[in-house]
């Protein structure tokens, strides 16, 4: 977990943005730092979409980050939205940003461990994570208490990357991960095992890594256009440090090589 502070500057980042944009940033222009899983903002606002579609009420976000999902699920009308991340410095910049960003509504936010949620029981109807299990080792315990504060007929929603068609040891660093120590990617069947063990249903599963690889392609090539970079008040770098381009290099060689793909997973708990 160490890779995702490491190079973090929060005051000079967020100064550089304060400069960059004085009236205030959109959830776009903020993307390149608080939309860092695969999809970018696109990926956020569907999750949005499908809780909205849910009817969700009280929501969770966990393993929010820089906050990215959150701050958007917070615009959703009728809704109290919490979000919670292990990484302090991540939520020290999340409310950063959330100050910069142009809108009304600001969520709650918390540094906690996904594996002992600091919630009471049945305290929520939606749960979201968006590229956040693969950091957790327990992954089983934190579906236990995923089912634990959730109410019963509630929902897990997860855009998660897993092991591949292929899988075999990955090329690294990742964006994610150093190395194998912080990498905890699962077989979506063994995810699906876990949910099941944990009390949940499976309401539907989509494959989503024709699309990623897609998406990771189309980024590459932006990346690497020195205008649009010169351009840019701030990347992807600023928060994963200057081996960022090898990082997101290597995402797209293990997705090519079959060893990662994504995955859109909505569960539900019985009522």
């Amino acid at each position: 977990m160490e890779h995702y502070h490491r190079h973090l500057s929060i005051d000079t980042l967020l100064e550089r943005l304060r400069n960059a944009y004085p009236q205030g940033a959109d959830a776009w222009q903020l993307a390149p730092v608080d939309q860092l899983h695969t999809g970018g903002i696109r990926a956020s606002l569907s999750l949005c979409e499908r809780v909205q579609r849910l009817g969700s009420r009280c929501i969770l976000d966990i393993g929010a980050g820089s906050g990215g999902l959150l701050h958007l699920l917070a615009q959703l009308p009728d809704t109290r939205v919490v979000g919670i991340d292990l990484c302090h410095a991540y939520n020290r910049l999340n409310r950063g940003l959330g100050d910069i960003r142009r809108q009304s509504r600001a969520p709650a936010l918390c540094t906690g461990d996904a594996a002992a949620l600091p919630f009471a029981d049945q305290a929520f109807d939606t749960l979201v994570m968006q590229h956040s299990l693969l950091n957790m080792p327990d992954s089983a315990g934190v579906l236990r208490e995923c089912a634990r504060v959730l109410e019963p007929g509630g929902h897990l929603l997860l855009h998660e990357l897993v092991q591949g068609r292929s899988p075999g040891p990955l090329h690294y660093p990742v964006p994610w991960a150093d190395s194998p120590r912080d990498s905890h990617l699962e077989d979506s069947s063994r995810l699906q095992q876990r949910l099941l063990c944990a009390g949940f249903e499976i309401i539907e599963c989509r494959d989503l890594t024709a699309n990623t690889l897609d998406w990771r392609q189309r980024q590459q090539t932006k990346e690497r256009d020195p205008a649009r970079a010169a351009k840019a008040p701030v990347s992807p770098r600023w928060i994963l440090g200057p081996d960022f381009p090898q990082r997101a290099d290597n995402l797209l060689r293990n997705l090519c090589d079959g060893r990662v793909a994504a995955i859109e997973l909505l569960a539900r708990l019985p009522a």
